[in-house]
């Protein structure tokens, strides 16, 4: 309200005192930003980050304005931030571009604080490391455990340059899903050994690749579902 009544100084200054949620700090800002107010809406969007709270959206809210602005150096803290919060391949680009000619010090850190994430939906990390070629990373970053889709995500990537990591995942990704008893998922099995095969191949180990689906199939012969989809396999 002292906003739209064309007092900006005290609305910053009760917004400083009083915010309680980075989302409020967001819609605070976003007041006198709309009436020309930046320098208003950049200080407190800057305290906002000093909020607890998640602060992914009010970071890229701040990164955009301060860049805008031309203020690079602002708008680069902010991009760190809003990286940190929510690292994937929206964010990344953008500390790049705000980075320029320092970005390989940047990288190496925003790199380093990927690796000490953990979390069951590593997708985020996963696209980074595979947009910077860092395949071993990529695994370790699924390691912990992740959902299929993204386990698949980084198991393509890495087919061709480790596959022996490739073939054990895929088997263990295979195996929960045929000793789990649920028919309805076997054709999901049938695939990551297909996955599995296809690193069995790439590391010149397509004999090892047959003996281990012979004895697949002889150990399930009696899942009737299951069996003619390993019995396919063969013929891949």
């Amino acid at each position: 309200m002292l906003v739209r009544l064309g007092r900006v100084t005290e609305a910053v200054e009760h917004g400083l005192e009083d915010l309680a949620t980075t989302g409020e700090a967001l819609a605070l800002a976003t007041a006198p930003r709309e009436r020309g107010e930046s320098q208003a809406a950049l200080r407190i969007a800057e305290h906002g980050l000093g909020i607890e709270g998640s602060k992914a959206v009010l970071a890229a809210w701040l990164r955009d304005l301060a860049a805008g602005l031309g203020q690079t150096e602002r708008a680069l803290d902010a991009a760190v931030v809003a990286f940190r919060e929510d690292p994937g391949l929206a964010a990344y680009p953008r500390a790049q571009e705000l980075a320029g000619e320092r970005w390989p010090r940047h990288r190496e850190e925003l790199l380093a604080h990927l690796r000490r994430v953990k979390t069951y939906y590593p997708l985020g990390q996963v696209e980074v490391f595979l947009h910077e070629g860092l395949i071993d990373d990529a695994i370790a970053a699924v390691d912990g455990g992740a959902t299929n889709t993204i386990v698949a995500q980084v198991v393509d990537a890495a087919m061709e340059s480790r596959p022996d990591c490739v073939i054990r995942t895929c088997r263990e990704q295979a195996t929960s899903i045929m000793d789990g008893g649920k028919a309805e998922y076997h054709a999901a099995a049938a695939d990551w050994l297909a996955k599995a095969h296809q690193a069995y191949r790439a590391a010149g180990r397509e004999a090892e690749w047959h003996t281990q689906l012979d004895e697949l199939i002889a150990g399930h012969q009696r899942k009737y579902k299951l069996r003619p989809m390993l019995e396919a396999l063969k013929r891949g």
